[in-house]
């Protein structure tokens, strides 16, 4: 009855870790440049780095859609959802490619945050 208890034990166990290195190989999503996915036919998942272009931004209802650039290339973005940002700032888009378009489901500004050194003489007044 013990060796039963352990085999069970021992299945749940493999079963488990099974189930977690899945789960992790589904859900990581690698980071890519507008002119990468441009190369590829389709794309699942995928975060990808670039900048929105200036002018570019349409706002319909409850869909935006802009272009993005890394600078070499330029895509087409369809996002479901409005977005609270500026043009011209460098964003990461989660979501799929296919048919020449973009589909994000997420648009993640990234933080432009400047550290500025405080002087000696402005520290002392």
């Amino acid at each position: 009855m013990e060796d039963r208890g352990k085999v069970i034990l021992g299945i749940t166990s493999i079963a488990f870790l099974i189930f977690i290195a899945y789960s992790f190989i589904t859900n990581v999503s690698p980071y890519k440049t507008v002119s990468e996915v441009l190369e590829l036919k389709e794309a699942y998942n995928i975060q990808v780095n670039g900048t929105i272009v200036a002018n570019s931004t349409k706002i319909l209802g409850n869909t935006t859609t802009f272009e993005l650039t890394d600078g070499k290339s330029v895509m087409k973005v369809i996002y479901q959802g409005t977005t609270h940002y500026q043009e011209n700032i460098p964003v990461v888009v989660v979501g799929d490619y296919k048919s020449g378009v973009f589909h994000a489901y997420k648009v993640l500004t990234k933080c432009h945050t400047e550290y500025k050194v405080e002087k000696k003489e402005e520290k002392d007044k």
